[in-house]
């Protein structure tokens, strides 16, 4: 694991012990979550390749005698508990609406019929939020495991993504799909985790250990809209494809060829649409045979076709991402980049050329724009689950 994950177990275990007294009965890491192809296919059912990261919510909890949940936040410097079983949403007039999340948890899981026990809980968090990576959805599954473990019940990782899901949409009221969760429920470190958007069966596939992950981040947060309407237009392109190919559910199930035979039927720009999302679907098989044969360079290949598709087939980059996505293709060391949620460029990098990478991005996009873009290196680590001390050696 990271320098970082041991000093966060420590602060989380330190604190509790501060704040809450004796020694937490659980302490548990549910981490970020990255898609590197495929993510912005989740309204055709397609397959996606993503993994965990090593920024992390942390949770630390012990049984309380009683049903109150007491919460420590320390990012926010706050303390908030509620009552079970009376779950009311806390109005966002009272401290914010961060409480909603483990409540949502603890009424999505009553609502399963699981037992709940008080929890005395110390929360810290060093990954990012509202950045799409999967900081919600996190918390929920933070407390979703620390109750698994101390309420006495064991979930699969499909439950677990769609308590964490129903919570999300449906107790707190906010847009959320199902991937983000449950590739935190079910990943694992060294692996990347190839998903069946229909189905929600999954593999996990072999990552060198020697390659590492660096996001970028663009600044620009303007994409979430136009991908809500390529999803429309993708709907649009798969009822006009549906005359000709009546078998279809989805642009998932057109192959290639039928594509290029029927494409004379839509629109230009329903045709481009339709060619990104049926030539996604084909990189992320080869992805997925690129990692069991350890051929991570074509892996990065793959990334780079699907930035350029994205960029002129989907129109669903940017300036600042382009200009990035070009300087880290041109950098020796990098294995290959695309653009990903949120204003973000996932780079993979091997492990000796990233302070060269970060130096090149920074040089190039200080002399565009006059600002450097935050970055992160991360390895691909395990999903939500428990730590122990020998977890940290």
């Amino acid at each position: 694991m990271s320098n970082r994950e041991p000093s966060q177990y420590e602060q989380v275990q330190h604190i509790f012990r501060e704040l809450v007294g004796g020694e937490p009965a659980v302490t548990i890491r549910a981490p970020g979550v990255v898609q590197l192809l495929g993510d912005e296919l989740v309204a055709s059912d397609s397959w996606l390749l993503g993994g965990t990261i090593e920024p992390s919510v942390w949770l630390a909890a012990a049984p309380t005698a009683d049903h109150r949940v007491t919460i420590h936040a320390l990012n926010r410097g706050e303390t908030a508990a509620f009552q079970l079983p009376h779950l009311e949403l806390f109005a966002s007039s009272v401290g914010g609406n961060w409480i909603n999340y483990p409540m949502g948890a603890a009424w999505a899981l009553q609502k399963a019929g699981q037992p709940l026990v008080g929890l005395d809980v110390v929360l810290v968090s060093d990954l990012p939020q509202g950045v799409g990576l999967g900081s919600s959805a996190a918390v929920v599954l933070a407390f979703v495991r620390a109750w698994e473990a101390l309420a006495g019940f064991a979930l699969d990782p499909l439950s677990r993504a769609h308590l964490a899901h129903k919570t999300e949409s449906e107790y707190v009221g906010v847009l959320a799909d199902l991937t983000t969760p449950f590739l935190a429920a079910a990943s694992r470190a060294n692996q990347l985790t190839l998903l069946d958007g229909r189905t929600f069966t999954h593999q996990l596939l072999p990552f060198p250990p020697n390659v590492s992950l660096l996001l970028v981040d663009s600044g620009e947060r303007e994409l979430t809209a136009v991908l809500r309407e390529r999803d429309r237009e993708c709907g649009v392109a798969t009822a006009v494809l549906r005359q000709h190919l009546p078998h279809i559910q989805t642009l998932r199930d057109v192959p290639p060829d039928e594509l290029e035979l029927l494409g004379h039927h839509l629109t230009d720009t329903l045709r481009r649409r339709a060619t990104h999302v049926v030539g996604e679907c084909a990189r992320v098989q080869e992805a997925a045979t690129d990692l069991r044969t350890g051929d991570v360079a074509a892996l990065g290949r793959l990334l780079r076709q699907s930035h350029l598709s994205l960029r002129d087939n989907y129109e669903a980059s940017n300036p600042a991402l382009d200009l990035l996505a070009a300087t880290a293709w041109a950098t020796p060391g990098c294995l290959g980049a695309r653009l990903g949620s949120n204003g973000f460029l996932q780079v993979l990098v091997a492990d000796e050329s990233v302070t060269q990478v970060i130096a090149q991005l920074n040089e190039v996009f200080v002399g565009e724009y006059g600002r450097t873009p935050p970055s992160l290196v991360t390895k691909f680590t395990d999903g939500a689950g428990s730590v122990s001390v020998s977890d940290m050696l």
